[in-house]
């Protein structure tokens, strides 16, 4: 019996909280979902983490969704060097 409903897949499960791993990865990839071991499962959205709504709550959530995105930016805007 095949499926045809759209569920999304976990794209990667990391088995230690390195924002640094986690930001390159999420670079690559723009849309899905990974799984943090002691934190749980996060989406990706168009290339930034996004905590699922019933997680928004969670202190330590946003700060990992922050941590992760700043360093996003961070690892961006280190590729664009003036010229």
């Amino acid at each position: 019996m095949t499926s045809t409903s759209k569920s999304s897949i976990t794209l990667r499960t990391f088995k230690k909280y390195q924002p640094r791993q986690i930001a390159k990865f999420v670079r690559a990839f723009f849309n899905g979902r990974i799984f943090i071991v002691g934190l749980g499962r996060l989406r990706v959205v168009e290339g930034k983490v996004v905590a699922y709504q019933h997680q928004q709550h969670e202190k330590m959530i946003r700060i990992v969704v922050s941590e992760i995105n700043q360093t996003i930016n961070e690892l961006s805007a280190s590729k664009r060097v003036p010229a």
